[in-house]
């Protein structure tokens, strides 16, 4: 009776995942046969939803530190919880087939694949004529202007080609990988709870003086959604490229630099890559200087196309290994 019990649950837990793997591979193809929807999206929705409310909960800065904080869970948790609990109505409510169809409509409005793809061929592809023109140049410079913080206004070749490898290589783990993993844990509200988070990070998570205390738990809830999902991609970038460089170019102290999980991120991808990412960056009018991540050649734009081919080779390893768990 036990037993019968027991392989029933196990492949209740098979049927569970099989269907979570036809999920995962029907928003892959939507999504790099769609990409981004260009006029509307609803992270647009919410980024209004998230403005309004901290317009109205944010505390005034001379307030104490330990507030601004308090208020700042409190305005993450207005921003969320509402979202979540109207996609768990809905899994209540609909029948199961609806279901399914709204779990790969959300994840792949989670996933930005192609998204990524799209904006980095399009630094790649004027960066490829040769020889390179002052015009396809200032084309790739504001290419990359799109996805990077940093001055691009006067980066030559090689800085232009590194912006667009080290934003490929970051945003594959928050873009890609993370959402599917929490999609595989916790489903479609798994992902979208994951999103959500994300792009609060992105619009709260600076540390300029409105954001700092506010933007804290913003900020700190992020990295610890990214954590294991991004050292996963550093296994992950290690076996689709060069594995010994990727690992111990992420396993070194500089990988540390920026954030607890874009600099192992960046590093194994630079070093899978067999190439040196990080060094000097204008940002905001100022030289920062950040350690060197991986280890090999300066990067070229031929390298830019070779982290797209990264990426597309994880996701294609995380699918395959994803379906083959069945």
């Amino acid at each position: 009776m036990i037993l019968a019990n027991l392989n029933s649950s196990f492949d209740g837990f098979l049927g569970v995942f099989s269907m979570a793997s036809f999920i995962l591979v029907a928003a892959l193809v939507l999504d790099r046969l769609l990409g981004e929807p260009k006029t509307w999206h609803p992270l647009i929705w919410f980024g209004r939803w998230v403005d309004l409310c901290r317009k109205h909960i944010q505390l005034p800065l001379d307030a104490s530190l330990s507030r601004q904080r308090m208020v700042g869970v409190l305005a993450w948790l207005v921003a969320v919880l509402p979202w979540g609990m109207i996609l768990l109505a809905l899994f209540w409510l609909l029948p199961s087939w609806l279901d399914t169809l709204l779990s790969v409509v959300v994840l792949y409005f989670a996933i930005g694949w192609q998204s990524l793809r799209e904006h980095a061929l399009a630094i790649y592809q004027p960066l490829s004529v040769s020889p390179l023109s002052a015009e396809k140049l200032d084309e790739a410079r504001l290419a990359v202007s799109y996805i990077v913080s940093r001055d691009t206004q006067n980066l030559d070749e090689s800085s232009v080609a590194k912006a667009g490898i080290e934003s490929v290589l970051e945003n594959g783990s928050d873009a890609i990988f993370a959402p599917i993993f929490w999609f595989i844990l916790f489903g479609a509200p798994g992902v979208l709870l994951y999103r959500l988070a994300n792009t609060l990070d992105a619009m709260w998570g600076y540390k300029t003086e409105s954001l700092l205390h506010f933007g804290w738990f913003a900020a700190r809830f992020d990295d610890v959604l990214n954590y294991i999902p991004a050292r996963l991609v550093v296994y992950t970038y290690g076996a689709c490229g060069k594995w010994h460089s990727a690992i111990r170019s992420a396993r070194r102290p500089s990988a540390r630099w920026k954030s607890p999980n874009a600099g192992p991120v960046m590093a194994a991808g630079a070093g899978a890559l067999g190439i040196q990412l990080g060094g000097e960056a204008p940002y905001f009018g100022k030289v920062e200087t950040r350690p060197i991540l991986g280890e090999g050649d300066l990067p070229t734009p031929r390298h830019l196309k070779e982290a797209i081919w990264l990426v597309d080779k994880s996701v294609i390893l995380w699918g395959l290994v994803i379906c083959l768990l069945v």
